[in-house]
């Protein structure tokens, strides 16, 4: 049957016009258009008769698969409409694509291997092979008689479903390893007969009825197969016998044994912190910052494996071990939320992340308001913490398995004059609690007095930013110095602080520098930035801190009492006035409401004074001790001194 192109276009539904113009756009002159148009009729002329040498034995998908129409629509019309698309998106046009599933070898091959008919050849021509089917069950006397075989046993709704098990849902690959599976391979035990026998081994069948393995002939495990004899006896050869694999199984089995233990071992000895953002909600550790990347890590446990003589395992395995222990190598993502989680999964309705969206927007437009609303009258800041520094800071491979110091920075960034104050401390001084951030915030609002209100930016983290002793201090400080102080929030999710810059520089700075001691850390600081002025760091010590959790101006810091009322995570705004009462906000751009907790606790005077949060230097790990005396052999003896006298 002859089509033109214009009859082809009709079939498929597509303008002629555009078909045309897309074989021109290929085509130097009019003859090569009609060369193209001949070309497209002996293409359906042949796919039409394939069509017909097959139609008798395809069924559904595949044999609207060998539609002419459909395979010039794939090939021709398809291309062309993918082209142009990736013409107006920029992209590079695409090739035109081949339609393997047209293929009538493809087709052929996938129809052989789910056991229907199939064209095969025999002596160089094309034959109609027939579809595989279930053989006869045994008959033999000898089986029924014998205690071994259980060829009477199985029915045929069993032999029914293993033959559709085995030519339905299994490709070649697994064909094979299923026969290899149920015929034992065992040395020949015993010879009658002929000495000079070349046979070697003795094959015992089974069949898997209800999970377990039942031995019956070679005729009752071909039949219900459908597969011939050589093909049985090759791939039950394909593998090792059972004799050669009896000690292998056992040997490789303690050496994956061993490997695991191995891997565990190694991981559970590296290192770790914990979340910096969402500590109270997850359970995940991460290694410290000394490792770049998986394959960085992995290196590592190679050559860890190789000094204990132990046979590393696969880079698969030991990211699986890895992911079990519930292991990362990097700091949790602070600016990532739930709600972003959940709508990258797809969990979340549109409409809430559309609000949440909303939301960001809007304390982004807040915050650069507020921006630009900073003057000498009116201080705007930022204020977030670095992520963790490590002392000391080497390249030494000994670092990979130690724990070191934790060194800490609090920054809290001035937008109007683009200064910066850097608070410095380890752990040997404080830890992470909510009265080391308030110290820190309460000390740098005290040092610049000259403004009448101050507005505080920073992300939602609860022990640092969102908690009623932070609250306490910053009410307490309004009402001595007679401030205003608004302390606001912005949106989880990629919360962008002018303070980041500051971390950014440090980091850049930092860079290939060994840092021996957390002193050094101060140093680098104040010489990461000369202009506009350096930033100004305090290295401070546990005299430093003041324990504000003593304060009781201010009950609670929720807005609600009730169920279902707002909670402390969804306030955007308190406002600290001077006569002693609180404000908040839901959304930014909601007016002030007047907070429940406003009453304060001032019959006595000591709902209003603070002590030091730590009468000697702070405890650290017996282990982490340890491993800093085993890193002295990496550091110079001029700064040995400091870790002998960490308190441990």
């Amino acid at each position: 049957m002859s089509v033109s192109l214009k009859e082809l276009c009709q079939m498929v539904n597509v303008p002629y016009d555009q078909a045309r113009a897309l074989i021109e756009s290929e085509s130097s002159d009019g003859e090569s258009v009609e060369r193209e148009e001949a070309t497209l009729e002996d293409t359906v002329m042949e796919d039409t008769v394939v069509h017909a040498d097959l139609s008798g034995g395809l069924e559904g998908e595949e044999a609207s698969l060998l539609a002419p129409e459909q395979v010039q629509f794939d090939t021709v019309f398809n291309r062309g409409r993918e082209e142009d698309s990736n013409a107006e998106e920029g992209a590079h046009p695409r090739k035109r694509l081949r339609a393997e599933k047209t293929w009538k070898k493809v087709i052929n091959k996938k129809r052989r291997m789910v056991g229907k008919s199939y064209v095969g050849k025999q002596k160089q021509k094309e034959i109609m092979r027939e579809p595989w089917a279930i053989g006869p069950r045994c008959s033999s006397a000898a089986c029924a008689k014998s205690a071994k075989h259980h060829c009477s046993a199985i029915g045929t709704p069993e032999r029914n479903n293993i033959f559709n098990e085995f030519w339905q849902h299994m490709t070649w690959e697994e064909k094979r390893m299923y026969v290899h599976g149920l015929i034992d391979v065992v040395p020949v035990q015993r010879r009658r007969g002929y000495e000079n026998s070349r046979r070697s081994n003795s094959f015992f069948n089974f069949l898997r009825v209800s999970g377990q393995r039942r031995r019956v002939c070679k005729s009752m495990f071909l039949s219900t197969l459908g597969i011939g004899e050589w093909s049985a006896l090759n791939w039950a050869k394909e593998g090792p016998t059972q004799a050669d694999t009896e000690g292998q199984t056992h040997s490789n089995a303690r050496r994956s044994v061993a490997g695991h233990e191995f891997i565990h071992s190694f991981l559970q000895d590296l290192p770790k912190v914990p979340s910096h953002y969402c500590r109270s909600t997850t359970s995940k550790q991460y290694l410290e910052p000394v490792f770049q990347s998986m394959a960085d890590l992995y290196a590592v446990y190679c050559r860890a494996a190789a000094e204990k003589n132990a046979t590393p395992l696969s880079r698969q395995v030991f990211t699986d071990e890895f992911k079990r222990l519930n292991l990362g190598l990097y700091h949790p993502k602070k600016d990532q939320c739930n709600i972003c989680c959940a709508f990258k999964t797809g969990n979340l309705p549109d409409d809430e992340w559309q609000h949440h969206l909303l939301q960001k927007e809007e304390a982004r437009a807040e915050k650069l308001s507020d921006k630009n609303k900073a003057s000498n009258n009116t201080m705007v800041l930022c204020m977030d913490l670095q992520a963790l520094l490590l002392c000391p800071k080497l390249k030494a491979s000994a670092l990979y398995y130690k724990t070191k110091l934790a060194v800490h920075n609090f920054t809290v960034y001035n937008m109007l004059t683009h200064s910066a104050t850097c608070y410095v401390w380890h752990e040997g001084e404080g830890s992470l609690s909510a009265s080391e951030f308030a110290s820190c915030i309460v000390d740098y609002l005290s040092a610049h007095t000259e403004p009448d209100t101050f507005i505080l930016w920073s992300d939602g983290c609860g022990y640092q930013n969102r908690n009623a002793v932070l609250s306490n201090a910053l009410l307490q400080f309004s009402m001595k110095k007679n401030k205003v102080v608004i302390q606001k929030y912005l949106e989880k999710g990629p919360t962008q602080m002018e303070c980041d810059s500051v971390h950014s520089v440090i980091e850049r700075r930092l860079r290939d520098q060994d840092v021996y001691l957390p002193a050094e850390y101060v140093n680098l600081m104040k010489k990461a930035r000369v202009k506009p002025h350096p930033y100004e760091v305090k290295y401070i010590d546990h005299t430093f801190f003041q324990d504000i959790t003593k304060l009781r101006l201010c009950k609670s810091l929720r807005p609600g009492v009730r169920p279902g009322d707002p909670t402390v995570h969804d306030i955007r705004a308190i406002r600290y006035n001077n006569n002693g009462t609180m404000d908040f906000k839901i959304n930014h751009s909601d007016d002030w409401h007047p907070h429940p907790s406003h009453q304060l606790r001032n019959s006595t005077s000591d709902s209003h004074t603070v002590t030091p949060l730590y009468s000697d230097r702070l405890k650290i790990n017996e282990l982490k001790f340890k491993h800093l005396q085993d890193l002295k052999e990496v550091i110079p003896k001029d700064f040995h001194s400091f870790y002998n006298n960490l308190l441990h």
